[in-house]
């Protein structure tokens, strides 16, 4: 009785003037805004209160509007953790840390776990989402953190393929999430490139005209302000570009000495390329970011930092930079608590420990990837 009177009371608070309800009165019009207040669990339970509150939740522009809100919010910059399973490599982990402000320790929420192939390795977060490939089946799936739900991409009709690729981006123009696909048989023995618009039953689209290349095994990108960007290999190692909206393809050339980078992140909204050299005895390890500056000319600008580390910390690698210019180090290996992780500002020449709690060696034996930017998104509600 106690569940069913708390529903009772919540719908009488939520309803609208209209019609002379009992409870508090509040315009229809500023619905949507006292809805975009609040956390993507609530609103799920909100789902269930009224077909009014459902036609707003579920409306494409408000789930828009809230992304656009939950991305602009500074006060709490989130990580995923993927890590690999002790006792199995193709297994993975997934966890999301949400720090914020000037914290120096935080809980690890932990979301779901997957046999993954190792040339089907996951996509950064995009917008929320995340994409991931599975075994046995040789599947995609699209998993959002936020509302804990998952989708099954449709299977890829082909002959057969080794090597899947799989990478995620969004169009902030049409409110599209696409995946772009890549098979190949082997080393060098054909491949064959489709997209797949989410959503409204879209099957896979095959991709004719792009620039030949591969992808190299370490599986590189992120999108940014919709572009796509991926590691390729042609002619030595490279950065492909793939417009969501147009879905143009664009080969970048790069700079030689960036043509061993380690890691694909964001520089002040720029698409940046990372090498890290990790600290020896002197304890000081040196970043170098090659920031693309100037798309159409293809303009480079080279960035290096030195950061000095502890005897205790040197062993810790760089894996990304936050949104808010930080760079976020992380160890490569599990071991006894406290885990942590480190966030350097190289304009403030600052540095930060976070313990966090709840990610241990009982899950997995390494760190595979460290990302940020992670936003609450309302689709699969």
């Amino acid at each position: 009785m106690k569940g069913k009177r708390e529903k009772q009371e919540t719908s009488d608070d939520l309803r609208t003037n209209r019609g002379g309800s009992l409870g508090l009165s509040i315009p229809f019009d500023l619905y949507p805004d006292i809805l975009k207040r609040l956390p993507v669990k609530a609103l799920a339970r909100f789902l269930c209160v009224s077909k009014e509150s459902e036609s707003i939740i579920r409306n494409k522009d408000f789930m828009r509007s809230y992304l656009i809100k939950s991305s602009a919010r500074s006060q709490t910059q989130s990580l995923i953790f993927t890590c690999v399973d002790k006792s199995n490599h193709k297994k993975r982990h997934f966890f999301s840390v949400g720090v914020s402000g000037e914290s120096s320790s935080s809980v690890a929420t932990y979301h779901m776990n997957c046999l993954s192939n190792p040339y089907t390795v996951v996509a950064p977060s995009v917008h929320g989402l995340i994409c991931y490939g599975t075994l046995p089946r040789k599947v995609s799936m699209v998993y959002n953190p936020s509302t804990r739900r998952s989708i099954t991409l449709p299977k890829i009709d082909s002959r057969r393929f080794d090597i899947m690729y799989h990478y995620m981006g969004y169009d902030p123009i049409n409110d599209d999430y696409k995946v772009l696909c890549m098979t190949r048989l082997g080393h060098g023995l054909g491949q064959e490139l489709r997209v797949l618009t989410l959503g409204n039953g879209n099957s896979w689209r095959v991709i004719q005209d792009y620039p030949p290349h591969y992808s190299p095994r370490s599986h590189l990108d992120i999108c940014i302000d919709g572009v796509l960007y991926y590691e390729a290999f042609q002619r030595g190692h490279q950065v492909m570009s793939f417009d969501v909206r147009s879905e143009e393809f664009d080969l970048l050339e790069l700079p030689e000495t960036a043509a061993r980078f380690t890691k694909m992140t964001r520089y002040e909204g720029k698409l940046a390329l990372m090498t890290f050299k990790p600290a020896g005895l002197s304890c000081t390890c040196w970043i170098d970011l090659w920031v693309l500056v100037d798309a159409a000319k293809q303009e480079w600008c080279k960035k290096v930092f030195a950061l000095e580390l502890c005897i205790t910390d040197y062993y810790l690698q760089a894996y990304c930079l936050t949104d808010a210019g930080e760079f976020v180090f992380g160890p490569d290996t599990l071991s006894e608590p406290p885990f942590y992780v480190l966030y350097y500002d190289p304009k403030r020449n600052s540095l930060r420990k976070v313990y966090i709690e709840g990610i241990t060696e009982r899950w997995g034996k390494s760190i595979f990837s460290i990302f940020p930017g992670q936003v609450e998104n309302l689709m699969f509600l």
